[in-house]
């Protein structure tokens, strides 16, 4: 057996067999690099980097590797070694040479106390170790370290991890890259580490996750992180308070209890917009959840470690505080009309790599990470039109097909042209959005790049809400929006349920009470919005929604529930579906305003349509006079002029003028047809 001094020597003697050519010299020279580069050498680049001051021969092996290794697989930029780390990389050789001349290896001193020394050698040359992090424009500023223990980190990591040739299930970090299970690539998170689960109880939760997360499987990745503070803050609970325990046998119900007691007095996240004790409540919950499931599961399994007493004598129902937060239209953040339009005018300033993703997104109802794990094979063309297939990730259907326009398949048909002209090598797995280069090279777009870019055009162009603030757009707000729309413009509950793949429709009915109160806002704007009518004489006279129902034998609630159905270009028809439209074979254009018609309806949310038209017609008045076409001129003005009776009464509102009672009633036979 070698002893760790022996270990350390064989380590670094193998690594040195592994650097050839221009990655073993002691001078790298920026204008040799060996490497294709995806862009020119900024002329910044220019000094070499010289191993030749680092005295320690191992360091200098290891130093040498770990860049070549960053380099080659582009984690780290030319810019990053020549430039970004150098002075980093001086500090770390100084600060070795000084304290640790005969080191065999950076692995050699424990992490923890390396950095604590390390700290106190930059505080005594007056180098800074912390500074304020280049937080994004709407999120408060944090401390953050500096290069000089960012490298260091990576630099012990990358040989805490390559000199451990045990299996990764036996590690304490694992790398779901090397655990051969399917996981979500749209993210940029790839380790999971058990650091902090107390040693002793360590070896059986790392069990415990195995058998969850790579032999049954019936936990995702994402799943196994978050459970990781529940258990850690579990496992330091019952270590503090009974530190002769190796296993659980002994738990108890007074254990649970005074878990319980602990939690709630754990620190609240000072960012969280919730009380502080909705936190409280929420991680007592979230936390007593995450350890029964762990213990009724091995419990399950008759595991030695698991406790003597069943489950639900150790926790009750009642254990857990009720959820105040529960899913509603006030929950529920979508993207509404006039957030998505001030998107749209501003697309041209998105990266362009971002901007099919977005359309995408909003068109198919897709999760972003569904939609950014779409492959180049994406689109279907059937008798019946385009489908957008993909996978769902959450509920596990595969080839799952949405409906999508004719504009929208050709954005994608453009973007997988794009994608195509990318090598085997940048986009090995066919996806639709994929990194070309860099350190994700080959893998998708990360949802949090997409997110934190749509934010900063928001911020930039000041997209702003219905109070004016700046809108804070979430990824999963797209998918809100598309289910609220489907549901505006008529969809079958159920029908919508199947095309989002809703498991149950708890979150596709809280669409349709958007739908109501969306409804119910656009009702309320055309009662109170400064509405006009045509008198029969055809003056423009303001009116009341509620007054025309009555005429026309409607009821306000089939109105508040028809409001997209009724409306025109230029208004509202407050006309009975059972009674036909009497100027619908007239080619006047529109025939409700040129013939007076009485259920006709107008108010403020036409103003801009109006506007418009006037606009148009007095340029082509213009261009008629310029070439003496009077009697074109005069077949449009009296257009003109009505639309400017109705655009000024909109905008200056005038006193109520009544109809006469044979006006405001039907006819006979108008009677007769609406009543049968």
């Amino acid at each position: 057996m070698k002893n760790n001094r022996q270990q350390l020597n064989a380590n670094v003697e193998n690594i040195e067999k592994k650097l050839t050519g221009y990655w073993a010299a002691d001078v790298w020279d920026p204008s040799d690099y060996p490497l294709p580069l995806d862009k020119p050498i900024k002329a910044k680049y220019t000094k070499c980097l010289d191993f030749c001051s680092i005295n320690n021969a191992s360091i200098r092996v290891e130093l040498k590797f770990f860049l070549s290794e960053r380099l080659k697989h582009k984690t780290y930029s030319l810019g990053s070694v020549f430039d970004g780390y150098l002075k980093a990389l001086k500090h770390l050789c100084e600060f070795i040479s000084l304290k640790y001349p005969h080191l065999l290896s950076i692995t050699g001193v424990p992490k923890e106390r390396f950095l604590i020394e390390y700290r106190t050698f930059l505080n005594e040359r007056n180098i800074k170790t912390e500074h304020l992090g280049s937080a994004l424009p709407w999120q408060p500023r944090y401390v953050k370290q500096t290069r000089d223990f960012n490298f260091y980190n990576q630099f012990f990591d990358f040989f805490n991890d390559y000199y451990d040739d045990r299996e990764e299930l036996e590690k304490d970090k694992w790398d779901v890259r090397k655990l051969g299970i399917d996981y979500n690539r749209s993210r940029s998170e790839n380790r999971v580490s058990f650091t902090n689960i107390v040693p002793k109880f360590r070896i059986w939760f790392k069990k415990y996750c195995e058998i969850r997360l790579v032999v049954q499987r019936n936990y995702s990745f994402a799943r196994v992180k978050s459970i990781m503070s529940p258990m850690s803050a579990f496992f330091q609970f019952i270590n503090d308070t009974h530190p002769e325990w190796s296993d659980l046998r002994n738990l108890n119900r007074k254990d649970i209890l005074a878990f319980q007691k602990y939690v709630s007095q754990l620190p609240s996240k000072k960012t969280s917009k919730n009380p502080i004790e909705e936190q409280k409540k929420n991680r007592i919950r979230v936390y007593t959840y995450e350890v029964q499931a762990f213990l009724s599961y091995i419990q399950l399994l008759e595991w030695d470690f698991a406790p003597l007493k069943p489950i639900h004598h150790l926790i009750f129902p009642e254990d857990f505080p009720k959820n105040s937060y529960k899913i509603t239209t006030n929950t529920i953040k979508y993207i509404p009309d006039e957030v998505w339009e001030q998107i749209l005018d501003n697309l041209p300033k998105l990266n362009p790599i971002y901007v099919p993703i977005l359309l995408v997104l909003e068109a198919s109802g897709f999760r972003i990470s569904d939609t950014l794990l779409l492959k180049k094979n994406c689109l279907e063309r059937s008798k019946d039109g385009w489908w957008l297939v993909g996978d769902i990730r959450k509920v596990q259907y595969k080839n799952h097909k949405v409906p999508i326009t004719e504009d929208i398949a050709a954005i994608i048909k453009a973007q997988i042209a794009f994608v195509e002209k990318y090598s085997h090598d940048s986009n090995p797995d066919c996806y639709l959005f994929p990194n070309p280069v860099g350190k994700r090279k080959g893998l998708p777009i990360t949802q949090g790049s997409f997110n934190e870019n749509i934010n900063m055009l928001a911020y930039k162009c000041n997209i702003t809400d219905a109070s004016g603030e700046t809108y804070r757009i979430k990824n999963h707000a797209f998918r809100h929006r598309y289910g609220v729309t489907m549901i505006n413009n008529g969809m079958n509950i159920l029908h919508l349920q199947k095309l989002m793949a809703h498991a149950s429709p708890e979150m596709t009915l809280v669409y349709a009470q958007i739908k109501d109160n969306t409804m119910r806002s656009e009702w309320e704007k055309a009662v109170n919005n400064g509405a006009v009518r045509l008198a029969p004489n055809g003056s423009v006279i303001d009116a009341y929604l509620e007054d025309q129902a009555k005429e026309n034998g409607l009821e306000l609630e089939w109105i508040r529930h028809n409001m997209d159905s009724i409306r025109l270009d230029h208004g509202f028809c407050i006309k009975s579906p059972k009674l036909p439209c009497d100027f619908l074979n007239q080619m006047l254009e529109p025939p409700c305003i040129r013939n007076n018609c009485r259920s006709f309806h107008v108010d403020k949310t036409f103003l801009d349509y109006y506007k418009d038209q006037i606009a148009k017609i007095e340029s082509d008045i213009e261009i008629f006079q310029s070439v003496n076409r009077t009697r074109s001129i005069e077949l449009i003005q009296p257009k003109l002029q009505r639309y400017k009776e109705i655009a000024n009464s909109l905008e200056v509102g005038k006193g109520i003028q009544g109809l006469t009672k044979e006006r405001r009633e039907y006819t006979t036979n108008e009677r007769n047809e609406v009543s049968t």
